[in-house]
């Protein structure tokens, strides 16, 4: 049965996260993004829903946001702030209909602003729920990349006029595509280009093999 992790067990977590950060650096990646979202470990901190703990992890919003702070500075020591990037949903309901935080909007505002005194590369946020319609209109995204105060990636539902919008009127300094990258190797060029984009098939997602993760092809072999 799952447990609650011991306090003296997080110190070893922290380390899970900055030795992994340190395997990617050897490997040669560019940078690293720190999943804190979709309703997995370092969310289920966050959220007062999911973290019931009465230690320095539990409680109050500075001690639920302890651990993905810690988990950044970790990250950050291998790398640099300027090649750290964090991924929130704060209104994401995923694994099991995961119940939102009590007051999402304080909870993660506290959280960017702890991040960006941190001064990360960039604050992602998927907005809304994870496969679903974007959902910036029901949660204030703005005012977490503003106590962010860095750049701040939108993420979700999103397709090319949204991200020209998005961009242009400033929502967002960048927008990221999940999925569609799946079927689109070329999908930066198809975007450039405004070119016919592929949908992927869901039922092969999370297979092992070709079917439905390279078999998709490119604008130069008939895309």
């Amino acid at each position: 049965m799952p447990r609650a992790l011991e306090t003296h067990e997080i110190a070893g977590i922290i380390e899970d996260y900055r030795h992994a950060a340190q395997k990617a650096k050897d490997a040669g990646f560019d940078g690293v993004e720190i999943h804190a979202a979709n309703c997995y470990l370092l969310d289920q901190f966050i959220r007062d829903s999911t973290n019931k703990r009465t230690d320095l992890y539990g409680g109050s919003v500075l001690n639920r946001i302890r651990l993905p702070v810690e988990v950044a500075a970790a990250v950050c020591s291998v790398w640099g702030p300027d090649r750290v990037g964090i991924r929130l949903s704060p209104i994401t309901r995923y694994v099991g209909n995961t119940p939102l935080d009590s007051n999402p909007q304080k909870t993660y505002g506290s959280l960017a602003e702890r991040l960006g005194e941190l001064h990360l590369a960039y604050l992602h946020c998927i907005e809304g729920q994870t496969r679903g319609p974007n959902g910036a209109a029901s949660f204030d995204f703005q005012a977490l990349r503003s106590s962010f105060g860095g750049k701040y990636i939108a993420n979700n539902g999103y397709d090319r006029q949204k991200m020209i919008e998005a961009i242009g009127s400033g929502h967002a300094d960048m927008v990221a595509f999940g999925h569609l990258y799946i079927s689109n190797p070329d999908l930066v060029e198809r975007l450039r280009l405004d070119a016919a984009i592929t949908q992927p098939d869901a039922a092969t997602f999370y297979m092992g093999g070709a079917l439905g993760y390279t078999d998709y092809p490119t604008l130069d072999r008939g895309g």
